[in-house]
């Protein structure tokens, strides 16, 4: 009965089997596979060349250096701080932490066009170890200390310098006022000896860059970087909106909520003690699955009755549930004298549910019912697929060594990434630093309000790079998912067709030669197709993403309507390319020869297609629920 998904009713009337002679299928498909590739390894290779992933890593300072790095200098930057040797400075602090990891000039500096283009920048600097101490103006007088609040945030900076040597000011800059003599007047009780005052001409007004922050908050070294505590910062920032800034911009770094940094730390103590259980576990599930697999040829026709059982009490059981719940919600509702419109809005939305659930359980159960003798066909496939599986052990590990080059691509796309990333060029940004202190104060203090930092520019083609490498992303995984496929489908059609298993010598091998040898064209062709729809669905999601704050909702109604079309047309492909992978291993022929007859097996098998393809999905879950 199986047999009869692969005869059409013209040429396929005998079971010829597999064909033995092949030849060569879409040839054209693996020029343009190993072209494009090729062009994803000059692309790499350009990359490699120009890029610096330790930027990501580590993090980079306001002047281009990357933090725990031997650094040279750019060409044309001409920085005074660029190209430092910063081997024993780690960590990167920012001197206003609501301006996290910037990467272009638009996040690295705001210009203010109504003040005349003056620009407030966040300087960044890299430093030993992270502070240890908070700092903020308005914190004068504590520990019995009677200096002006003006004079404090100086005071406290230049005594960290001078007693414990942490400095977190830019570089060279505390240490240059010691060599000139202008840190010998000042302690721990202030700046009262000085004939100017220091925060007026060392920390800016507008913006935080510099020399000296407006404020230092305890912090923890988080990849690689100072990431102020919740609890620092929240007695720091009394002002509620920029606090929410803060904590906002590091929860999108660490990608969870700062006051619960420390669980963090928990969890990872939680994994490393517990690791010895979870190995045991997963590999407890893989044997299991395993075992189940292999008993599929005697439990199957157990398996598919019970799914269909259960489903068939789930469409009744379902249904009564949802309108128990209904009934209830309006009882409790017709007894109350006042009612709100949201309680009414609630029942009405559940009696809306209650009919969807019940119309569509009603459907399924019908369907069960009417096809009930098309499960003696799954039944029999399942049992057959179950005694294949066990006379060829080795497919139960071809899934692993998927897994595997799948991961090495997605470790080699990544790796590459870092240095596309990266890619940028170093480009001076000068401007002048604003300062309450008046002229002859800055020029009693010597200090200079022009300075020059430096940002990586991209470059004007790098968003098309972007994209042809997320391409190559998407094909070369689909291609590694559609070689498995067709390997896996060989091997079977060898086995099925062979009278006397006995013959049959290697067949997962011969799957695997067959696709190399004769249709890496096809698997090209197929994968480019999933990898193209993938590819808009991303560009798709991009513009969702960016239209999401917009006020118009049909906007938001038809991007979500394509992105459900596409969804659905990719799945659509996936399941026509698996099966066309499969008559490829059968009879040779190319993808579009494939797809065509794919598509007219499927329409004269509707019925047992669509039983097949419902409770196998279903078989699968209660397999790995079972297992897990």
């Amino acid at each position: 009965m199986a047999k009869e998904l692969f005869q059409s009713k013209e040429d396929d009337k005998e079971d010829t089997g597999p064909l033995k002679n092949r030849s060569c299928t879409d040839i054209i498909c693996v020029l343009i596979f190993i072209v494009f590739f090729g062009g994803m390894g000059v692309l790499a290779y350009f990359a490699f060349t120009i890029g610096d992933p330790w930027r990501i890593v580590n993090g980079y300072d306001s002047f281009g250096n990357t933090c725990g790095r031997a650094n040279v200098a750019g060409v044309n930057v001409t920085s005074n701080f660029a190209g430092r040797d910063l081997t024993d400075y780690p960590y990167l602090m920012y001197f206003d932490p609501s301006v996290m990891l910037p990467s272009t000039l638009t996040t690295l500096a705001n210009f203010d066009t109504d003040a005349g283009a003056s620009i407030e920048t966040t300087m960044m600097v890299c430093v030993k170890k992270c502070p240890d101490f908070t700092y903020y103006d308005g914190k004068a007088g504590e520990e019995g200390e009677e200096n002006s609040v003006r004079n404090y945030m100086m005071s406290r900076y230049v005594s960290k310098f001078k007693e414990e040597a942490q400095d977190v000011c830019e570089y060279d800059f505390l240490q240059n006022l010691k060599d000139d003599g202008k840190l010998d007047t000042v302690g721990t009780t202030g700046l009262t000896a000085a004939t100017f005052n220091y925060d007026q001409v060392y920390i800016t007004n507008m913006g935080s860059s510099g020399p000296c922050p407006k404020y230092v908050i305890e912090s923890e070294p988080i990849l690689n970087r100072c990431i102020p505590m919740a609890d620092k910062i929240e007695e720091a920032i009394s002002d509620e909106d920029t606090y929410e800034e803060i904590v906002d911009k590091i929860n999108d770094i660490l990608g969870t909520n700062v006051s619960a940094s420390e669980v963090m730390q928990y969890a990872m103590s939680d994994v490393m003690n517990s690791y010895r259980e979870i190995a045991v576990m997963c590999g407890a599930s893989l044997v299991i699955s395993f075992i189940i697999i292999l008993l599929l040829g005697w439990i199957a026709q157990i398996m598919i009755y019970a799914i269909a059982i259960l489903a068939a009490v789930a469409c009744i059981a379902g249904p009564a549930y949802f309108w128990y719940i209904w009934y209830t919600a309006k009882q409790t509702l017709d007894e109350q004298t006042f009612q709100l419109q949201s309680q009414i809005d609630n029942v009405e939305t559940l009696m809306i549910y209650a009919i969807i659930i019940t119309v569509v359980c009603v459907i399924v159960l019908l369907l069960i019912i009417f096809l009930r003798s098309r499960i003696g066909l799954m039944v029999t496939l399942f049992k057959e697929a179950g005694f294949m599986v066990m006379r060829m052990i080795v497919i139960l590990f071809t899934p692993i060594v998927l897994a595997l080059f799948i991961i090495a691509w997605a470790g080699l796309w990544s790796f590459v990434s870092g240095y596309i990333y990266t890619a940028g060029t170093a480009t001076d940004l000068t401007f002048e630093r604003s300062y309450n202190g008046d002229a002859a104060a800055l020029a009693t203090a010597g200090q200079e309000t022009e300075i020059t930092m430096v940002y990586y520019k991209d470059h004007d083609y790098i968003l098309y790079v972007w994209l042809y490498h997320l391409f190559g992303l998407y094909w070369g995984t689909e291609f590694f998912l559609a070689c498995h496929e067709m390997a896996i489908a060989g091997a079977f059609v060898q086995f099925y067709w062979t009278r006397d298993k006995s013959k049959v010598h290697f067949p997962v091998l011969t799957g695997i030669w067959w696709v190399f040898r004769y249709h890496l064209g096809t698997v090209a062709f197929g994968s480019c197709i999933i990898a193209i729809i993938q590819l808009i669905r991303t560009i798709l999601a991009y513009i969702q993403n960016k239209t999401k704050d917009s006020g118009s909702e049909i906007v938001k109604y038809l991007l979500m309507c394509l992105q459900c079309c596409l969804w659905c047309f990719e799945k659509v492909m996936k399941f026509i390319n698996r099966n066309a992978y499969i008559y490829t291993a059968f009879k040779g022929s190319n993808f579009c020869s494939s797809c065509k007859k794919v598509f007219g097996l499927l329409l004269s098998n509707l019925v047992r297609v669509g039983v097949i393809n419902c409770v196998a999905p279903s078989s699968s879950s209660w397999a790995s629920s079972w297992s897990s």
